[in-house]
């Protein structure tokens, strides 16, 4: 019988897109590491200071030059208004959307179309497809025919929690419930139309001045869509990284957007020297009675007052049960009065890998980062969560929506809501078996062929 859907015959150049920053880049290289094991030639495209780390995989690379040329120890330098607006909020969202993902499209822009056109003098049979991370908005204009060269075609890639609307989902960012009937549907398209009028009118008059300075034009929503809908809806296929059981459902979601059901799998053994000292008597050896509770802040805001340290004193001496806080940092330590006043039960590391702790925590207490939300979901590891900057929020909101965590709505928890948190995720049993299950879906899902099919698809598509 014929296959309907051959593999093309011509091998695509790929060309992997990254917004800079360390929170993008962990599952961005995941991804690139895959491709290149599975034989693509994959050239990556973010900020010269992570180079190296795609480098070292064996991709090639195109690094961003002038304003868009960052990483995360630029940001406070860059953008110093950015820490003066109130943490979460929608000025300060906003603030992010106009000068960290708006106003570097030009610059994000340059360095694609420069991979592109190495390529083509390199390779000029072959077809190119570009896998633009979600968040890497510079890339977009290629899919509306801006000037200078384009690919053969175009994926998304979404390692954020998904902010496509819908008349299903509120607003994105705050962490506001479902709606429930078509009141609530209405009251949140108003507060949706409201918000780009008022707050997001400077970013969104941003973004128009340089879609047209890059001979694209003004966004027209009849025919482009919503433009914070972009990402999902410009390129051929979207792909979000995840299994669809932990993003909001959305029935008017365009067929070009599908779920991954993870990333792509890879080898996840620990080697020893990441492991410390007293990982076996802790960890290894606990006895089967004791409750392992993982805590950590996140791997770019460090004030271990937020979560880390809270989460010690609610658990201070608590029989049966053993904190692993980990600082999220190589080589940062706790203030020496805290570190002299360290329960018997409580065990700091300076920097851990996740993957070695969570298969052995019972709980995981976290910010409501993306990528520490699906590595616990990977572990089947159940959550209490607090989080309010960046989208963290939403996340959130969206993980206890499926049961997988209690959400503390807010990114300062006292002592008591999360020892309550605790207490809670422990005392129920369906947060561990949501977890479980979704764990289920991610081990039998195949993330890198879902990716290399649609790939296929595109270089069909291309005529090749």
């Amino acid at each position: 019988m014929t296959n309907p859907n051959p593999t093309p015959t011509t091998k695509p150049n790929l060309i992997l897109t990254c917004t800079p920053g360390k929170g993008h880049v962990h599952p961005i290289s995941t991804i690139a590491k895959a491709l290149i094991q599975a034989g693509y030639s994959l050239t990556v495209v973010s900020s010269s200071h992570y180079q190296p780390a795609f480098t070292s995989l064996g991709a090639r690379y195109v690094a961003i030059q002038g304003y868009g040329d960052y990483w995360d120890g630029d940001r406070d330098a860059k953008w110093p208004q950015h820490a003066l607006l109130p943490p979460g909020s929608p000025e300060q969202f906003a603030y992010a959307l106009e000068h960290s993902f708006f106003r570097v499209i030009p610059d994000q822009l340059r360095a694609v179309q420069t991979a592109i056109s190495q390529l083509r003098n390199e390779s000029p049979a072959s077809p190119i497809i570009v896998l633009n991370e979600s968040a890497f908005v510079g890339a977009l204009p290629l899919m509306r025919n801006c000037d200078g060269p384009k690919p053969d075609g175009m994926i998304g890639i979404g390692i954020n929690p998904v902010s496509l609307s819908s008349r299903d989902v509120p607003p994105f960012g705050p962490g506001l419930p479902l709606p429930r009937n078509d009141e609530d549907r209405a009251a949140y398209a108003a507060m949706r139309a409201h918000m780009n009028k008022t707050i997001f009118a400077k970013p969104l008059q941003v973004l128009d001045e340089i879609l047209v300075s890059v001979g694209v034009g003004k966004i027209r929503q009849e025919e482009d869509g919503p433009a914070f809908d972009a990402p999902y809806t410009w390129p051929d296929r979207f792909l979000q990284m995840c299994p669809a059981s932990i993003m909001y459902p959305r029935s008017d979601a365009p067929s070009t957007f599908r779920y991954a059901g993870g990333l792509p799998k890879l080898p996840r053994t620990p080697s020893l020297d990441e492991l410390p000292e007293w990982w076996n008597k802790a960890v290894i050896q606990n006895p089967k009675a004791n409750k392992i509770v993982f805590v950590c802040q996140g791997t770019v805001i460090f004030d271990y007052s937020a979560l880390v340290l809270p989460t010690i004193e609610a658990l201070r001496n608590r029989p049966n049960t053993t904190v692993i806080a980990v600082l999220g940092l190589r080589g940062a330590t706790l203030p020496s009065q805290q570190l002299q006043n360290l329960p018997a039960n409580v065990h700091v590391a300076d920097y851990l890998p996740y993957d070695a702790i969570l298969p052995h925590a019972d709980v995981f207490v976290g910010n409501g980062g993306y990528g520490g939300v699906i590595h616990s979901l990977s572990h089947g590891t159940p959550m209490v969560l607090a989080g309010e900057t960046e989208d963290k929020a939403e996340m959130c909101a969206i993980t206890a929506w499926a049961g997988a965590a209690v959400n503390l709505k807010t990114g300062g928890p006292s002592v008591a809501a999360i020892r309550e948190g605790v207490d809670e995720v422990l005392g129920d049993g369906r947060y561990k078996e949501v977890c479980e299950n979704i764990k289920g879906e991610m081990e039998g899902s195949d993330p890198l062929k879902v990716i290399t099919e649609n790939v296929d698809e595109l270089v069909r598509a291309a005529g090749f």
